[in-house]
């Protein structure tokens, strides 16, 4: 760990109080001119430090920067996002983990300030400018057979709205398959990919994206303003390191349940939050759309529905509306 991490690391862990540059040397055992050069690169990467003589520095308390070393402070995992890279800008997580992380270890996570070209399911984009949410991919290496892959997604959106409710105080729902809400608006996109051997047919890798709104996204259009959510509008608003380190913390233990071949388990939590099961829906497929009864998930996560002519039928994929 370099100098700087250090510095960070301490001042994370005593944020909202002051530590003086002798004491911060001791610690870490190095020179004040060492602790002093490394505040000075945190404060040019945009963390609000401040420095009085004779008191020392503070990491202010409200400071929202989002920094590797300011997520780890918060982490609580033995494998997801140990290993963290933060980028000021990218197309896309998941694109640039495709081309440029592969080689990284299962658990790797990568993070960006903005996305230019942030990706949705079905082709879709994902406004993602700097300010107004956490975007970040997971890597994995699982050893998990093709057919268990959509419980990943399953974990995530879990997840997601377990972290919303540890650090926002409210409670979100899910829709099928992975869209996160509050009062029937949409807080979170998560898109899961997988890389397959060509040979074998195994899976070598899954990226799993996901995006936050944690305020109103000024390029939001007037279509996806009419459905989108953030979670400034109904509870506190987190620090993106916070909800970070949440998120990642609570995807490891919800993916652990499919290590363990305890995937009912997690079908139970995801059951828990889904805001569609008895409702009339929309069932969008890929041959068109028709109306149905919800009436619940089957042991391999698929939603049951009931047609009007009296037929259930599992949905695999494809979407649905609960505005009819």
């Amino acid at each position: 760990m370099t100098v700087r991490e250090q510095v960070l690391q301490a001042l994370e862990q005593a944020r909202g109080a002051r530590l003086s540059g002798g004491r911060l040397a001791a610690q870490l055992g190095v020179s004040r001119a060492a602790v002093h050069k490394a505040i000075g690169v945190l404060r040019s990467e945009g963390l609000a430090i401040d420095g009085v003589p004779g008191e020392g520095y503070r990491l202010s308390a409200d400071d929202d920067s989002l920094t590797a070393a300011g997520i780890a402070q918060l982490l609580d995992t033995a494998c997801i996002g140990q290993t963290i890279e933060v980028a000021p800008s990218l197309t896309s997580t998941n694109t640039v983990m495709k081309e440029r992380y592969t080689d990284r270890p299962h658990g790797f996570v990568l993070l960006a300030e903005e996305q230019t070209g942030g990706r949705g399911r079905l082709g879709r984009s994902f406004a993602s400018p700097a300010g107004t949410g956490i975007y970040l991919t997971i890597l994995l290496r699982p050893t998990l057979p093709l057919s268990h892959i959509q419980f990943v997604t399953i974990a995530a959106a879990v997840a997601v709205a377990e972290a919303i409710e540890q650090t926002a105080g409210f409670a979100p729902q899910i829709k099928w398959v992975n869209d996160v809400l509050m009062d029937g608006r949409k807080l979170c996109g998560i898109l899961t990919e997988a890389s397959i051997e060509g040979e074998s047919g195994a899976v070598s890798a899954v990226m799993v994206g996901i995006g936050i709104n944690l305020r109103p996204n000024p390029a939001w259009p007037d279509d996806v303003r009419a459905v989108a959510g953030a979670l400034s509008q109904y509870g506190a608003t987190p620090r993106r390191a916070a909800l970070t380190a949440a998120v990642l913390g609570c995807f490891e233990r919800s993916y652990a349940l499919i290590e363990q071949g305890r995937e009912a388990a997690l079908l139970d939590r995801y059951r828990s939050r889904l805001c569609c099961i008895g409702q009339r829906v929309a069932v969008i497929a890929p041959t068109g759309t028709y109306p149905a009864d919800c009436i619940g998930l089957d042991a391999a996560g698929h939603l049951l529905v009931r047609t009007d002519d009296g037929a259930t039928r599992a949905l695999a994929t494809g979407e649905i509306s609960i505005r009819l």
